[in-house]
């Protein structure tokens, strides 16, 4: 029966258990019914319900519960045609619960889904309070689809990608991972672009890759490669321990093309700090390298790295006007640094020489001798602590006592390869070791500085200096607790020692 009418709304009475509910978006409020209820059987309903065309509810949803209290037989409505959001709505919920959607496309689903029950009238519009406007929250959205508030927003992101990126990304294996997704949302629009096209393109096979190419300066358009730092302004007062905490330089981005490419990864020994999990190593932080190389050694000088693993020591001495020779027995290292080198220091590629070869006999250069200007380098972990590669020659794989003779055998080789320092001239050349302290269970702390030391020693070096670093691995924080529990020591420093030849 219709009751009232004008141009564009009709109001009439239906009974009112065809009143259909679709979308369950709130919980009735007990207190907000009793109250509408006393209401309504004192003044009637002044604003009657709103239904489509099939009587499914659309706005009214506590004015509903109160009537029902009431124990009315008909209540009026206004009904309206929404049967084709509807119908969008359902295909849209239909779709959401299959598995097949990747993440760009979730993203879509939802943000649509949000602009559907908009028009509506069950959802504020952005920049509104949904609280206290009574209508559907997103914690409320995110139940109806199954989802944790937390999950919901995170899947929502990815509809901030620009729309072209998301087109091409649609039908690839990159739009399955969700981090991936959110944190392509979060660049700036050249940066989502630029990984777009590196990832389409295939010149990136990962995310993680992508992004840090996308990101890093272009230092091939700029002739002075030198990256301006504050000493203090990064680390403080120098103090004898020094901590480098990987400062937001370029130079980190750099070495990052390097130092985390998924392809090169290698891993700790199987148990060794997690039981039976395996954690990726990366190479020495940016930072460190740079202060280690712009403090000790010369300008313009020719600096050698036998052991220089993801290349972080030879990018920062091209990146600061040094020459380099680098050695590494893992094939990919030596690989992807001269990619690197070639594409991002390409005025820097003559003042490098890098070679897949056995960094202790340094074979080389065995011709050469007073030819160094100085030594930086971090060999690799005695007894397989890290494992770098199935080179033969890779001698983390040695036992301690072997592996100390191969270091004596080095330093040997670099006492004939380092120039001659001169006290009286303030001219020195350093052979810098980076060295960790190992741990070896029941044969307790392995002093790898003392032997470096004593080694040195014997071959005719001199120590010069001592620089402690503090470690920040993610891992070590947990490895607090364990150490606690078992009464174990702490491994959170690194030492640098640096000697000269008199």
């Amino acid at each position: 029966m219709v009751v009232a009418t004008s141009s564009d709304v009709v109001v009439k009475q239906i009974p009112i258990g065809d009143v259909k509910v679709r979308f369950r978006l709130r919980s009735p409020k007990e207190e907000k019914i009793k109250e509408l209820a006393d209401s309504i059987s004192t003044l009637g309903l002044i604003n009657p319900i709103t239904v489509d065309n099939q009587n499914y509810l659309v706005a009214g949803f506590h004015r509903l519960h109160a009537c029902q209290l009431l124990e009315y037989e008909t209540v009026p409505v206004i009904q309206k045609d929404y049967s084709p959001v509807y119908s969008e709505l359902g295909e849209i919920d239909e779709n959401l619960k299959r598995t097949e959607l990747n993440k760009i496309e979730t993203a879509e689903h939802l943000v649509r889904r949000e602009q559907l029950l908009e028009k509506l009238g069950v959802r504020m519009k952005r920049g509104g309070n949904q609280y206290s406007s009574g209508l559907v929250t997103t914690s409320q959205l995110a139940e109806q689809i199954g989802m944790s508030n937390r999950i919901y927003r995170l899947n929502r992101q990815p509809s901030q990608i620009l729309p072209e990126v998301r087109d091409e990304l649609r039908n690839t294996k990159f739009a399955d991972v969700l981090m991936d997704m959110v944190k392509l949302a979060q660049q700036p629009p050249d940066i989502q672009r630029k990984v777009s096209k590196l990832l389409i393109s295939g010149k990136c096979q990962t995310f993680q890759r992508a992004f840090v190419e996308a990101s890093i300066q272009d230092y091939r358009k700029d002739n002075d490669y030198k990256v301006d730092f504050d000493l203090k302004g990064r680390w403080g007062i120098p103090n004898s321990i020094m901590r480098f905490t990987k400062s937001k330089v370029e130079l980190q981005k750099l070495c990052d093309l390097v130092s985390k490419d998924p392809e090169l990864e290698w891993t700790k020994r199987e148990g060794i700090h997690f039981g039976t999990s395996r954690i990726p190593v990366y190479a020495m932080a940016a930072d460190l390298a740079e202060f280690l190389i712009t403090y000790y050694t010369p300008e313009s000088g020719i600096v050698l790295d036998n052991f220089m693993g993801r290349g972080t020591n030879c990018l920062a001495s091209l990146v600061h006007n040094r020459s380099f020779i680098g050695y590494d027995v893992h094939e990919g290292n030596v690989a992807r640094i001269r990619e690197v080198v070639g594409e991002y220091l390409p005025a820097a590629a003559n003042r490098c020489e890098l070679y897949h070869s056995d960094g202790v006999a340094l074979e080389e250069l065995k011709d050469k001798s007073d030819y160094l200007d100085a030594v930086v380098t971090d060999p690799p972990y005695v007894c397989h602590a890290e494992r770098y590669s199935s080179d033969t020659r890779d001698i983390s794989s040695l036992d301690h006592e072997n592996y100390m003779k191969k270091i004596k055998q080095n330093f040997s080789e670099l006492f004939r390869l380092i120039k001659t320092s001169n006290f009286e001239k303030k001219i020195f050349y350093p052979v810098i070791w980076k060295v960790g302290t190992g741990r070896r269970g029941k044969e307790g702390i392995v002093d790898m500085d003392y032997d470096f030391q004593r080694i040195a020693k014997e071959c005719g070096f001199t120590l010069w200096d001592k620089l402690y670093n503090q470690l920040h691995s993610p891992w070590g924080a947990v490895n607090w607790e364990r150490n606690y529990i078992n009464r174990y020591v702490q491994k959170n420093y690194e030492t640098n020692l640096v000697f000269v030849k008199f």
